[in-house]
């Protein structure tokens, strides 16, 4: 309007200029209004059809290429859509359409005009496309790839994925693992999933070719030492095998342990224990297995350096290999033995059973190889099959902390069998009999804790007090008491010639001492003690020697051993928590197994030594 009002006033001036009138009264009203002219869209409002605008105006609009468009999709502009047609995309599924001109008619008149919105686009299904990308390997992941014109999400979707034509258990996302169980077999996926135009699809995609099977890793067999401890090369420290393999290892492997050169016979376990017989030679291992994928596989560790005596050994000392009782090995003929148990029964028997006492794992159809038996309370004794030195079974013997008194007698008060998960075995012939005794023992890290000056005791020899016209004598400390500490294994003994009297500390006691490191050597693996005892009490010619793990440890001689009783010591194993340790704050566990006793002339080491039995 008022382009149309500064034409007026110039032609008015022309007109001034040249002398003519002003008079205007040729122009009417209705050549001073801008008549509203009109748009609209048409074309099929179909995919990939092109639409087109259609403008009229009562004034005139002869320059058409000078008109600008702009398309808008549910009334927002459509980024470069400003020609004067424009084709409908898949974007423009269920959306409305319409377009806004503006232009000069040919009255000068500037004009903005937008069309009505169209219905909305009809969305048309595409066919999506899918395909398995990746390599049929075992080991490699596939993955889906689906394309759809419609658009989707494919954390939306369904998967079912096939070997052959068995489904796939469980494995229902885009992404397929291929494991050794698929190798051989033809892998498809069909997925079903709703497009963002709301249409619904399954579609299937054609097998793989056979996955094939990964290449063969070749496994890594290694040496370090049990129960994650460092590797030691003394005797009587024990191997582990660590065998690693990319294939995995889902069955048997069997190892074959070498000396220097030499095969060590019967020795086909992850683990072996370095013998005497193997100081000066660098061990090492053989793996032979089928790994998990098929491929058979024989590997070998590194030598080792040499194996070490142990330190623990006494000069002049006699060793002998740890027992294996492995199957294959030489019998040996034994004595026969006073007191003879492994627990394969699984409980206990013995001669005299007090009614009134604790007696856990009692079952009177077994052998009484015990004379009697002394239990804390009903937790003192289970038949343990999982840690075992022989057999199926093995003795768990558990003492309790905290009110240990509350299960005997006076609840006031620790009573001596308060103090106790001990069995006890018979009596040698006589006061000053020569005896041996074999057991073995496996204390728990995480169940047998030593602080400050803690030593239970873990085995004795007990004296049989008499009853004489004097009267009876008392219980007295027992003539041999094995204890440990933190630092080291104790031998502890003592005498008396009298043969009646009521000290019970006897008239003279002493004790030898075997330093270890008791945590890092001696817990979580069985250790094997054999123990020879000649008892005097009347004179100085009594002797103990000891072996720890078949190393001689301790031998010690012209001693006095024992009372002046009128029937022999006899062994005790088990716990005895003596004095101040029965306050201790922690319960007390310990295994025991392999409990041998024999009296004879020509007895040895062998007759005892846990490990060399049969089971």
């Amino acid at each position: 309007m008022n382009k149309k009002l500064i034409t007026l006033s110039a032609l008015t001036l022309l007109i001034q200029a040249c002398g003519g009138s002003n008079n205007d009264s040729d122009i009417t009203e209705e050549d001073s209004q801008n008549k509203q002219g009109t748009i609209a869209i048409v074309g099929p409002l179909l995919h990939a059809s092109t639409i087109d605008t259609q403008i009229s105006d009562p004034d005139g609009i002869s320059n058409i290429g000078n008109v600008a468009y702009q398309w808008q999709r549910n009334a927002v502009n459509i980024p470069g859509a400003t020609s004067n047609n424009y084709t409908i995309t898949t974007t423009d599924f269920n959306q409305t359409i319409s377009v806004t001109v503006t232009y000069v008619d040919d009255k000068g008149f500037a004009n903005s005009l937008t069309s009505l919105k169209t219905a909305k686009v009809p969305a048309i299904d595409f066919k999506g496309a899918l395909s398995i990308k990746g390599i049929a390997k075992q080991g490699q992941t596939l993955n889906v790839e689906l394309l759809d014109g419609n658009g989707l999400d494919l954390n939306q979707a369904t998967f079912t994925w096939f070997a052959d034509d068995d489904v796939i258990s469980g494995q229902i996302t885009q992404a397929l693992t291929l494991t050794r169980e698929m190798v051989g077999k033809k892998i498809s996926v069909q997925v079903n999933y709703t497009d963002q135009d709301d249409f619904n699809n399954t579609l299937t995609e054609a097998q793989t070719t056979a996955v094939t099977p990964i290449e063969n890793s070749v496994g890594i067999l290694s040496l370090a030492g049990a129960n994650d401890n460092p590797l030691s090369l003394q005797v009587s420290s024990t191997l582990q095998a660590n065998l690693i393999d990319a294939n995995s290892i889902a069955g048997d492997v069997t190892y074959y342990w070498y000396s220097g050169d030499n095969l060590i016979a019967n020795h086909n376990q992850a683990s072996y224990q370095l013998a005497q017989t193997d100081v000066g030679n660098s061990i090492y291992v053989k793996a032979e297995y089928v790994d998990a994928d098929g491929y058979v596989e024989s590997v070998f560790s590194e030598n080792t350096e040499q194996v070490t005596a142990v330190d623990l050994g006494i000069p002049g000392g006699i060793d002998y290999p740890v027992g294996a009782h492995i199957a294959g090995n030489n019998p040996i003929a034994r004595k026969t033995a006073k007191s003879n148990e492994s627990f394969e029964g699984g409980g206990w028997n013995a001669g005299t059973i007090r009614d009134h006492l604790y007696s856990p794992g009692l079952d009177k159809s077994l052998p009484k190889n015990f004379r009697f038996v002394q239990f804390q309370g009903p937790h003192s004794f289970v038949a343990e099959n999982t840690i075992t030195r022989l057999g199926n079974y093995s003795a768990k013997l558990h003492w309790k902390h905290g009110d240990p008194g509350k299960w005997n007698g006076d609840v006031n008060k620790i009573d001596n069998e308060d103090r106790k998960a001990m069995f006890h075995g018979k009596n040698v012939s006589s006061h000053s009999a020569t005896a041996w005794y074999g057991f073995s023992i496996y204390f728990p890290s995480d169940e047998m804790v030593l602080t400050g000056n803690q030593n239970p005791l873990f085995f004795q020899l007990h004296g049989a007090p008499d009853t004489t016209p004097e009267g009876k004598e008392p219980g007295r400390q027992p003539p041999i008491a094995l204890t440990v500490d933190s630092d080291s294994f104790n031998v502890g003994y003592g005498w008396d010639a009298r043969k009646f009297n009521t000290n019970t500390a006897g008239q003279g006691r002493g004790m030898f001492n075997v330093p270890v490191n008791f945590s890092q050597d001696y817990q979580d693996r069985w250790v094997d003690f054999v123990l020879q005892v000649s008892a005097n009490p009347l004179e100085k010619k009594g002797y103990i020697n000891l072996w720890i793990d078949g190393i001689q440890v301790l031998s010690e001689s012209n001693l006095q051993i024992g009372y002046n009783d009128d029937k022999g010591l006899y062994p005790s194993w088990g716990w005895y928590q003596t004095g101040d340790n029965a306050y201790r704050t922690a319960d007390a566990i310990m295994y025991m197994d392999e409990f041998r006793h024999v009296e004879a002339a020509d007895a040895d080491y062998y007759d005892v030594a846990p490990g060399y039995f049969t089971k």
